[in-house]
């Protein structure tokens, strides 16, 4: 690995284009397997990739989803995603792409014990669950006893907000770390420490100096900042309309207490004309 002077990153492992472009090609297979090892803390002998290709509308659509799927030992299927934008709903949001993954394996007239593992690993930017640490299993469980339906279903939530520094020995810590990619010292000393990310350096280095991987990367940043974009938006709408509907309920309260009143001055069409509020209502106030 060349000395890095500048500490700044030219391009960030957590965008998930270049997360895929590391993990997701089939040239890195030993890296996914290093990474899928930390997180699911079994030995992973061999691991298909099938879905490496990632095409230009991919890339330029805030849409879409830069995920990687993979089939591992014994036809265990695995999906990889990578969030940075906050959202309520990605418990729900994980739990429906395992579905989709899980009934797509079974084919019409085919029997349910072909049905394999399915697990699905969210790795977010965010707080997502309620998890005090920074990686959280979740899996079909009884609940006044305790004990597991099926280990069929499988989901992972890495929240890189919740690592709070790199644990002696833990090399999915030292993997998050990397992927988080603050400045070039941190990832240079996790490449240190582990040899894979040290290969994962190289690349995201050889990276950083291709043009075309360069302006692949500035039009998935741009389409993710659309996306942060258009989610904060949509939240400030609503806020905006919640405050005018408080406003509104305000105002009406006000009126409806001046209406009150006017009862025993004018008659109900005056006070409708007055307040704005609606006659029979005045009506019914009256009464």
């Amino acid at each position: 690995m060349d000395e890095i002077k500048n500490d700044q990153l030219s391009m960030k492992p957590k965008n998930d284009y270049v997360f895929k472009r590391i993990f997701g090609n089939p040239k890195n297979s030993d890296l996914l397997i290093s990474l899928l090892e930390s997180i699911l803390n079994e030995k992973i002998s061999s691991v298909e990739i099938l879905n490496s290709e990632i095409t230009k509308e991919n890339i330029e659509s805030k849409k879409s989803i830069l995920d990687i799927r993979a089939n591992i030992d014994k036809g265990v299927q695995v999906d990889i995603e990578i969030q940075l934008s906050r959202t309520i709903y990605m418990p729900a949001r994980s739990l429906y792409y395992w579905s989709k993954m899980y009934g797509e394996q079974l084919l019409i007239g085919q029997k349910y014990k072909g049905l394999k593992k399915t697990i699905c690993i969210n790795i977010v930017d965010f707080e997502a669950t309620k998890s005090k640490t920074y990686h959280s299993v979740y899996n079909l469980m009884e609940k006044n006893q305790g004990y597991m339906l099926t280990d069929i279903m499988e989901i992972h939530f890495v929240e890189m907000t919740k690592l709070k520094k790199v644990y002696e020995g833990d090399k999915l810590s030292q993997w998050i770390r990397f992927i988080k990619g603050e400045s070039r010292k941190e990832i240079e000393e996790m490449a240190i420490a582990n040899k894979d990310i040290d290969k994962a350096l190289e690349i995201l280095t050889a990276m950083s100096m291709d043009k075309n991987e360069r302006a692949a990367y500035l039009s998935r940043e741009m389409a993710l900042h659309d996306q942060a974009t258009f989610i904060e938006e949509g939240r400030e709408e609503g806020r905006e309309e919640g405050r005018e509907e408080g406003i509104k309920e305000g105002r009406r309260e006000e009126k409806i207490e001046i209406a009150k009143k006017l009862l025993d001055i004018l008659d109900d069409e005056t006070i409708a004309l007055k307040t704005g509020l609606d006659i029979n209502e005045v009506a019914r106030m009256r009464k």
